[in-house]
């Protein structure tokens, strides 16, 4: 029996994933590297700013120190930073009604994102959808990022629950096969990819938002 809703932020919560690349791909090209949402669609996105770093430039050819790979992310923050602060956020459609429904079903409903804890806050309260939440766990509670499934289960364990449970929301691939690698039930939101590719991953299911009909196989 399902009694709790895990979701990722970006792309699952807000339209907010391609904000993360817009802000990768002026820091990487300050090193010389052209970054192509591709690859951060495929490869990256949802593993944080720091694992991205180090994987990108060493893929380039850098020899990333520890000291590099602090730099570019801390250059990726500023960046998305400033993005955020002049961009109109949206939520994905249907979501709102969709969380009504939940929290009047009794769900217990978490977010679990690669994002740092201080801009989930900013953007989950300029969004409007903040007190839906019990609690937020981002990637500074965990040592491993997705595809590990461990920020999942921490929600979980957050929420005094099962993986078997909750069901997970993700838009990003990795994040897909962290919520399969911990055994948790996973709908995949297609904001950034495609449904074949979220189902490739293994999502259980896949939807377009949160007014698709398909939701109710699994909720």
């Amino acid at each position: 029996m399902i009694k709790g809703l895990i979701f990722d932020l970006d792309g699952t919560l807000t339209l907010t994933q391609n904000l993360h690349y817009q802000a990768l791909h002026r820091a990487f090209a300050e090193y010389g590297i052209d970054y192509t949402q591709e690859e951060d669609i495929e490869k990256y996105a949802g593993q944080g700013s720091k694992h991205t770093c180090e994987r990108v430039l060493a893929a380039a050819g850098k020899n990333p120190t520890p000291e590099e790979i602090t730099k570019c992310a801390a250059t990726k923050k500023m960046y998305y930073d400033e993005i955020v602060a002049n961009t109109e956020i949206r939520i994905v459609p249907g979501l709102k009604p969709f969380l009504i429904d939940s929290l009047a079903a009794g769900y217990k409903m978490i977010v679990a994102t690669g994002n740092k804890l201080e801009a989930t806050e900013t953007i989950l309260e300029k969004v409007g959808i903040k007190d839906f939440f019990e609690l937020i766990v981002s990637q500074t509670d965990v040592s491993n990022q997705k595809p590990a499934p461990d920020l999942f289960l921490l929600a979980a364990k957050k929420m005094g629950l099962e993986p078997s449970e909750c069901v997970v929301f993700e838009d990003a691939l990795n994040g897909v096969k962290a919520a399969k690698t911990g055994n948790f039930k996973c709908i995949g939101l297609a904001t950034g990819t495609t449904e074949e590719k979220l189902k490739e991953a293994g999502a259980d299911e896949a939807i377009a938002d949160y007014n698709d009909e398909k939701l109710k196989k699994i909720i």
